[in-house]
C-alpha cells in the first residue's frame, strides 16, 4: 500500500524553507562532474519520490584541488605529502583508465595540481559517461581517487506515524505491544536521530504550521481543524516518552518478555527485532553518518537546494486522513522544484586502499523503517 505520490524534479529554483538540519562531518571531497549512479536497494511499499531530472553541474565548494581557488587547502595540507599522494592516486587512475598524463613538472605547486586535474577531468569526460563518479579524496592526511557511491533510498517519503502507537498504548489488552514499539521510536529518535515533527527545526514542522494557517484562515470544516489539534496535542505527549532514555533502556526487557498474541503483534515483534539488532550492532550509529550534503559540497542555484534527509524521513501525526494527504501533497508540490537529493553516500578508493566502508547499515535501517510503516498501513489503530 502506498501512502504517498510520485514528485517529478525539475530545473527550477525552489522556494527555501527555513530550518536547521544536523550535519555529519564531510570528507574533502573534489568533484569530477555529473550525477552518480545508484546503488540499488529492495523496495517495498513507501511512497516514490522520483530521482531529479538533472544534477547540478556545478563545482565541490570543499577542497577544490582542480581549482585550488582557496588558499587554506594548500595550508592545511602538507605540500610534499599532498603532491605525492595525489600523483600516486593519478598514476593509479590513469593506469586504470588509461589515461595519458600531462608532464607538470615545470608548473609550481599547487598550479601543478590544478592543471593536471584539469587535464584528466577532460579525458575521463570524453571516454567515461560516468566520469562525475570520480572524486580527488582528502581524509586522514592521505589524497586519493575515489569512485562515489550512493545509496537509493528508494526516492520515498520515510513518515513514521505516532497517533497508531499512542492509540495501541491506551488500550490495556495492547498496552505491552505499545511498550515494545516505544522502545522502537525511542532508538530511531535518540539513537538514529529522526527528526520529530513537533520539533521546530524539522521539516514536517514547518509544513504542519502552515497547513494549520491555512485551516483557520480558509475557515475549513470542523474534521481538518479536529486532525490538527489531535497531531498537535497528541505529538507533544508522544515526544516526552520518545526522548525518555528508560524507554530505550527497556528495550532488552520488554523484547524477552514480550509474548505476542495475535496477527499484528507477531508482526510488531518482527520488527522490533529488527530494530533492536540494529542497536545491537551498530549502537552508536545515527541515520545521517553516510550524508555530507550537496549544499556543502556544490555550488546550488541562489533560490535552490537539495531535497535534504529529514524531509524524507521524519516522524508524524499520522499516516491516514486528509491532514495526512494534505502534507504528502504539499511536500511533493515542493520537491518538485529541488534540482537533487542527499542520500547516503561513500567513496570507494580506486587505487588499491582497503574500502571497509558498506552501505549494511543504511540498508538495514531503511528497510526496517519501511516495515515500521507498512505494520501501521496494513493494521488500524
Amino acid at each position: 500500500m502506498n501512502n504517498a505520490k510520485q514528485i517529478s524534479t525539475h530545473r527550477q529554483n525552489a522556494t527555501k524553507t527555513g530550518r536547521a538540519t544536523a550535519i555529519s562531518s564531510v570528507r574533502r571531497v573534489c568533484e569530477m562532474d555529473e550525477p552518480p549512479k545508484r546503488c540499488r536497494r529492495t523496495q517495498k511499499g513507501q511512497e516514490k519520490v522520483c530521482s531529479p531530472t538533472d544534477a547540478s553541474n556545478a563545482f565541490l565548494k570543499v577542497q577544490f584541488y582542480p581549482r585550488l581557488q582557496e588558499p587554506e587547502i594548500v595550508e592545511d595540507c602538507n605540500k610534499s605529502t599532498l603532491e605525492r599522494d595525489f600523483f600516486k592516486s593519478l598514476s593509479n587512475l590513469s593506469n586504470k583508465f588509461e589515461l595519458s598524463l600531462q608532464d607538470c613538472t615545470d608548473i609550481p605547486f599547487p598550479y601543478n595540481i590544478s592543471v593536471s586535474i584539469a587535464d584528466v577531468r577532460n579525458q575521463l569526460k570524453r571516454q567515461k559517461g560516468d566520469w562525475k563518479e570520480i572524486r580527488l579524496i582528502h581524509h586522514e592526511n592521505s589524497t586519493y581517487f575515489a569512485k562515489e557511491e550512493r545509496y537509493d533510498t528508494g526516492h520515498s517519503l520515510y513518515y513514521i506515524p505516532v497517533i497508531p502507537l499512542y492509540t495501541v498504548l491506551h488500550k490495556s489488552r495492547s498496552k505491552e505491544v505499545g511498550e515494545l514499539l516505544l522502545s522502537v521510536y525511542a532508538y530511531l529518535y535518540q539513537v538514529l536521530g529522526v527528526s520529530y515533527y513537533r520539533i521546530d527545526n524539522c521539516y514536517l514542522y514547518s509544513i504542519y504550521e502552515m497547513l494549520e494557517s491555512w485551516i483557520h484562515e480558509d475557515g475549513e470544516q470542523q474534521e481538518s481543524l479536529s486532525e490538527m489539534n489531535e497531531a498537535k496535542e497528541v505529538g507533544d505527549i508522544m515526544k516526552g516518552l520518545i526522548i525518555d532514555p528508560n524507554n530505550l533502556q527497556q528495550f532488552n526487557k520488554r523484547l524477552e518478555q514480550f509474548n505476542p498474541k495475535d496477527d499484528f503483534e507477531k508482526q510488531a515483534l518482527l520488527v522490533a527485532n529488527t530494530f533492536f539488532d540494529l542497536f545491537i550492532k551498530f549502537p552508536d550509529l545515527s541515520i545521517d553518518r553516510n550524508y555530507y550534503p550537496l549544499q556543502f559540497r556544490e555550488e546550488i542555484e541562489e533560490d535552490g537546494r537539495p531535497i535534504m534527509l529529514d524531509d524524507y524521513l521524519s516522524f508524524c501525526a499520522s499516516i491516514k486522513g486528509n491532514l495526512f494527504d494534505t502534507i504528502v501533497d504539499t511536500a511533493n508540490s515542493e520537491f518538485q522544484e529541488y534540482c537533487e537529493m542527499d542520500e547516503p553516500t561513500r567513496f570507494v578508493p580506486i587505487d588499491g586502499k582497503k574500502d571497509i566502508d558498506t552501505f549494511d547499515f543504511e540498508d538495514k535501517v531503511f528497510n526496517s523503517i519501511n516495515d515500521l510503516i507498512i505494520l501501521w498501513q496494513e493494521h488500524k489503530f
